[in-house]
């Protein structure tokens, strides 16, 4: 599922909070939490040995075209992410690059 709104959120912005939903029958923008100043996303991976990171970063990379990296949160289903143009490459973990 795509999302336009996302996609024009993501365009010039470093970084992004997203709220992740794993387990979903497949991967896909869910909107807006204004509760949470979140985007919810649905990835089809489970919430294990960081399936569910890893297939984040790829579905958000397919989406927008743009490498992020997650910040805060690599436990946990709220997560900042930043865009590799605006964090250094020293600081990279294997997972995010």
């Amino acid at each position: 599922m795509g999302n336009p709104e996302f996609v024009a959120a993501t365009h010039g912005s470093g970084t992004i909070v997203v709220c992740v939903k794993p387990n979903s029958s497949k991967n896909g923008v869910l909107g807006y939490s204004s509760e949470k100043k979140a985007w919810m996303i649905a990835v089809k991976a489970a919430a294990e040995k960081d399936a569910a990171n890893k297939e984040l970063l790829r579905f958000l990379k397919k989406l927008t075209g743009k490498q992020f990296l997650i910040k805060n949160g690599l436990r946990s289903k709220e997560k900042v992410l930043v865009s590799t143009s605006s964090f250094p490459s020293s600081q990279r973990t294997p997972l995010n690059q």
